[in-house]
């Protein structure tokens, strides 16, 4: 372009580079889309970037196919779609940019709400809210019922234990527990 001193030359000489894609080019992109990954981006970009290469390959006089479209795109997409992916793979024609947009995104939509959803409403540690017998059972202390150092709690329950304000005899010579002073 530097020689050219016409915006005709100019013309031409862009016309000569577009009109005759390289092997090379056209190798690189199909490349491109093996290549493709989602990685971190949201649905719309990693679909923008994939849609272009299918444009440029489009442009060089070397289309894809749109099943191997789905192919390259369902190949790159992270771990969160593969059920979806599955469902999809299953339909007899292959999905317009259009269709594969409004699954791709549609599922990233409901996947994010569910997963910040979890992250607020499944506390890490109980809230001042719940009852104290809660906190016991998360903590793994047996509760009243179980049998354990709480089952027996309350007066004359267990053999020989008295509360200390219950081991002194009453006027009569018996103690609050009954006759003879004995254990209940």
């Amino acid at each position: 372009m530097v020689d050219c001193s016409t915006s005709a030359s100019v013309w031409s000489t862009l016309e000569l580079a577009l009109a005759s894609p390289s092997n090379s080019r056209i190798m690189q992109l199909h490349g491109s889309l093996q290549d493709l990954r989602q990685g971190d981006d949201i649905v719309t970009l990693y679909l923008q970037r994939a849609k272009g290469l299918f444009d440029e390959l489009a442009a060089t006089g070397r289309p894809i196919s749109l099943t191997d479209f789905n192919l390259y795109v369902f190949r790159g997409l992270r771990g969160e779609f593969r059920d979806l992916v599955t469902s999809l793979s299953t339909k007899a024609d292959p999905l317009s940019y259009s269709e594969l947009y409004s699954h791709l995104s549609t599922h990233e939509f409901i996947h994010r709400s569910s997963v910040s959803s979890s992250l607020t409403t499944a506390p890490l540690l109980p809230t001042p809210a719940q009852p104290p017998s809660i906190y016991a059972a998360q903590r793994g202390f047996p509760g009243p019922n179980s049998g354990g150092f709480m089952a027996h709690r309350g007066r004359g329950r267990r053999s020989g234990w008295r509360h200390p304000r219950n081991n002194f005899p009453q006027s009569n010579g018996q103690s609050f527990h009954g006759a003879g002073g004995g254990s209940p």
